[in-house]
C-alpha cells in the first residue's frame, strides 16, 4: 500500500513538472510540439509506467506463492492444493495480460503516429516494446532478491523452528484461556469464585467463632466475680465461726478456772 502510494505521488509530481516545463518552452516561444503531443506523452508514460506494472507485480507475487508453498511442502507442512492451483493460475493469466497490454499498447502508440495524430506515438510504441522486456528484467530482479532474503530468513529461522514454536504458543495461549476462565469472578462455576465464597464463608465462621469467643469470656468473667464473692462470703462466715469458737473457749476455760 506504501508503495503504490509513493508510485502514484511519483507519477503526478513527473506529470505537472512536464506541464510546467512545457509552459516554460511556450511562453520562450521554442517550439516543442504540440499540446496534444505533450498530453498523449504523459497519458502514456502514465500508462507504460503505471497501469501495464500491474500484471507484472501480480504475475510474480504469485510466483513467490508458489515457491513459499513449495519450500513449506519440503518441510513437511500442509498446503491446500486448491490454493497452490489458484496460484498457477493467476500467475500464467497475469503473465499473458502483461504481455497483451504491451504488445497492444505499443500497436495503438505506433497508429497514432502512423495516421498523424502525434509524433511522440513512434517512440512511445518502442518504450512499449521495450519494456516487455525492461520490466520483467526489473521485477525479476525484486524477486530474485526476495528469494534470497526467504533463504536467508530460513537459515537464521527454520520453518520446522517456527512451527514447533507457534504449536507451542498455540499451546500457551489455550492454557491462559483456560486459566482466564478459571480466574473469572463473573463465572460462577470457576475456581476463583468458589475459593472466593469458600473465604467469604471461612470469615463469617471466624466472625462467628470471635463473637462466642467473647460470649465465653464475659460468661467466664461473670462466673468468675459470683466464684470469688461466694469464696469472700466464705470466708467472712469461717471468720465469724473462729471467732465464736474462740468465744466459747474463752468461756470454757472461764469456767474451768472458777
Amino acid at each position: 500500500m506504501r508503495n503504490n502510494s509513493f508510485g502514484a505521488a511519483y507519477l503526478f509530481a513527473v506529470t505537472i513538472l512536464v506541464l510546467i516545463v512545457f509552459a516554460v518552452l511556450k511562453y520562450l516561444q521554442i517550439q516543442a510540439g504540440t499540446l496534444v503531443d505533450w498530453v498523449i506523452g504523459i497519458v502514456a508514460f502514465w500508462w507504460l509506467t503505471g497501469i501495464t506494472t500491474i500484471p507484472w507485480n501480480m504475475h510474480f507475487a504469485a510466483k513467490e506463492v508458489l515457491v513459499d508453498a513449495q519450500t513449506s511442502s519440503d518441510k513437511g507442512i500442509e498446503v491446500k492444493a486448491a490454493d497452490i492451483s489458484y496460484a498457477q493460475r493467476l500467475s500464467k493469466r497475469f503473465l499473458w495480460a502483461a504481455i497483451f497490454l504491451h504488445i497492444i499498447s505499443a500497436l495503438v502508440l505506433y497508429l497514432l503516429a502512423y495516421y498523424g495524430v502525434t509524433v511522440v506515438g513512434y517512440m512511445a510504441s518502442l518504450a512499449a516494446l521495450g519494456l516487455t522486456f525492461v520490466r520483467p528484467l526489473s521485477r525479476l530482479y525484486d524477486y530474485v532478491v526476495h528469494r534470497l532474503q526467504s533463504i536467508r530468513h530460513e537459515i537464521r529461522y527454520p520453518r520446522d523452528d517456527v512451527y514447533e514454536l507457534s504449536a507451542k504458543l498455540n499451546e500457551v495461549a489455550s492454557k491462559i484461556t483456560v486459566l482466564e476462565e478459571m480466574l473469572n469472578l463473573s463465572y460462577r462455576e470457576s475456581w476463583a469464585s468458589k475459593q472466593q465464597e469458600e473465604l467469604a464463608y471461612l470469615t463469617n465462621k471466624l466472625s462467628e467463632l470471635d463473637k462466642e469467643t467473647d460470649r465465653i469470656k464475659q460468661q467466664n468473667a461473670r462466673e468468675h466475680e459470683q466464684l470469688a464473692r461466694r469464696s469472700e462470703q466464705e470466708i467472712a462466715k469461717l471468720s465469724e465461726d473462729a471467732q465464736f469458737l474462740n468465744q466459747v473457749r474463752e468461756l470454757i476455760r472461764f469456767v474451768k478456772g472458777a
